[in-house]
């Protein structure tokens, strides 16, 4: 017997920032695997083709969202925002600062991979030619196309990821003001992939951010595609768990980056038909 998937899938990157595909051809991908709505949920931007809360594109409820990074007891964590309106001011202000950071680091990441590489790097090249924001993966395809590592994964371990040769660590807003702006603009918080949080104190976390007006909390998520031994030892059941200690909404979703990305499987992981609903109720959504 062949086990549903889920109804949607909450966690889905475009090439606004570093996914591989546009709104459309996510639609287009929803629909294909049976799915009833996604999330898009674009690192520190939205894109512009969303102008609205949520819309229906095709037969597909297209939610509105956004992932922004955080900082909470010197960590990095990533806060969801779903049903979020994209003109709010507060928000857009928020994002236009993350995306600041962004670009600062990316500007460190070329000019330390040109140094270690030998590569002939310009920033503002790369940034013109990517599909997109540049980012990481861009840089991981170069190396890739250059000779220089067989593949996305191998990019990240020896020179992009958190423990790679160039890494540079970004700045991040304070999670009360991520939080702020996510709510100010109509949307609900949710804590993205608890198990992917370098902390030993997640659990700490889960009940801080819950205090400041977490809603939800991402419970599927394909936890078992592996990761550093740093990340927190956290799976479905234990981010259940701290959903039900903390009432929090479950969310989930796919992380979905895109063919070529080494993250292309929407619709693998995401919410019920229920939970999508119980969100939707919280977000108030007109």
């Amino acid at each position: 017997m062949t086990t549903p998937g889920p109804d949607a899938d909450l966690h889905v990157h475009t090439t606004a920032s570093d996914g591989t595909c546009s709104v459309d051809d996510r639609v287009d991908q929803a629909a294909e695997h049976d799915l009833e709505a996604i999330a898009i949920t674009d690192h520190d931007c939205i894109s512009e083709s969303l102008t609205e809360r949520e819309e229906t594109r095709r037969g597909i409820d297209l939610i509105t969202g956004v992932e922004i990074r955080a900082d909470l007891f010197e960590t990095k964590v990533e806060l969801l925002g779903y049903f979020v309106d994209p003109t709010n001011e507060m928000l857009t202000d928020v994002l236009s600062r993350a995306r600041g950071f962004r670009r600062e680091r990316n500007r460190k990441l070329v000019s330390n991979l040109a140094d270690a590489t030998g590569l002939n790097l310009s920033y503002a090249a790369l940034a013109e030619e990517a599909d997109g924001a540049l980012g990481r993966p861009h840089l991981a395809e170069l190396l890739v196309e250059e000779g220089l590592v067989d593949s996305i994964g191998e990019a990240f371990d020896e020179y992009l990821g958190t423990d790679g040769d160039v890494y540079v660590a970004m700045e991040r807003l304070p999670y009360q003001e991520v939080l702020g702006a996510i709510h100010d603009a109509g949307g609900v918080a949710s804590l993205a992939h608890p198990g992917r949080v370098r902390s030993g104190r997640v659990p700490e976390m889960v009940r801080t951010l819950a205090d400041a007006g977490l809603g939800g909390i991402e419970v599927w998520y394909p936890y078992d595609a592996g990761g550093p031994d740093a990340y927190a030892d956290i799976g479905v059941p234990e981010a259940e768990n701290l959903a039900a200690e903390h009432g929090l909404l479950r969310t989930g979703g796919s992380d979905c980056h895109g063919p070529g990305s080494g993250k292309f499987r929407i619709g693998e992981v995401g919410v019920t038909h229920e939970d999508l609903e119980t969100l939707r109720d919280a977000a108030d959504v007109a």
